[in-house]
């Protein structure tokens, strides 16, 4: 038998329910497993348990980046995972991910196939990610869904409290704190939809997006 990874599984939602099944199916599949899988439902309308997962329901919507401090506070792993309730991932993904934090990341993450509709793609991630190249492309092309050291996390103290672009602060705040950003050679399915919150108001957007890239000076 092939032994479990130490890592934890963190699954956030939000009225994704409709798209729960799949996700958890996804890690179910993965050709290394988990350590435990964490399931945090923050005030969905239609809260569902899962066999495979540690099932917490929030009486009360706290938001993203506390949803996921509940997961952490729950989880025992050394490696830390957050998936988003509609993502999906491709069956090697927990097993390329580690391998790549083995070979000396601190955050490993993947590709992105961006399901959008008739505007679906595929989002090719650069092999490694510094402040240098942060500071040239004005961007993070990365997703939340990246796997890390438990130790990141707590020396970083989680995610901040934000409307928009917390994954973003935070591998900010990673990359200015010397912790190394490489890609794991796997693929995320990342699903993106009228309502989603990548896609509301620009302006506010750019707004924080500047105030993240302020650290960087």
């Amino acid at each position: 038998m092939i032994p479990k990874l130490d890592a934890s599984v963190i699954i956030t939602c939000f009225n994704k329910e409709e798209f729960l099944d799949e996700c958890v199916a996804s890690v179910k599949r993965q050709s290394r497993q988990p350590k435990e899988v964490i399931l945090i439902h923050d005030a969905c309308d239609k809260p569902m348990a899962h066999a495979t997962a540690h099932t917490i329901i929030l009486p009360q919507n706290v938001g993203v980046s506390m949803a996921r401090d509940v997961g952490v506070r729950y989880s025992s792993g050394k490696l830390i995972l957050f998936v988003d309730g509609d993502d999906v991932l491709s069956p090697d993904y927990l097993e390329k991910m580690a391998l790549t934090i083995h070979d000396g990341a601190d955050i490993a993450y993947p590709d992105l196939f961006v399901w959008q509709g008739d505007e679906s793609y595929l989002s090719i991630s650069p092999l490694s990610i510094t402040v240098k190249t942060l500071k040239k492309f004005g961007k993070l092309p990365i997703p939340v869904t990246s796997l890390m050291y438990r130790s990141v996390y707590d020396n970083l103290g989680g995610f901040k409290e934000m409307r928009v672009l917390e994954d973003l602060d935070f591998f900010v705040r990673a990359l200015c704190k010397g912790y190394t950003m490489k890609k794991a050679h796997t693929l995320l399915w990342y699903r993106r939809y009228e309502g989603t919150r990548n896609n509301q108001d620009l302006s506010m957007r750019k707004k924080v997006l500047s105030q993240i890239m302020e650290q960087l000076s």
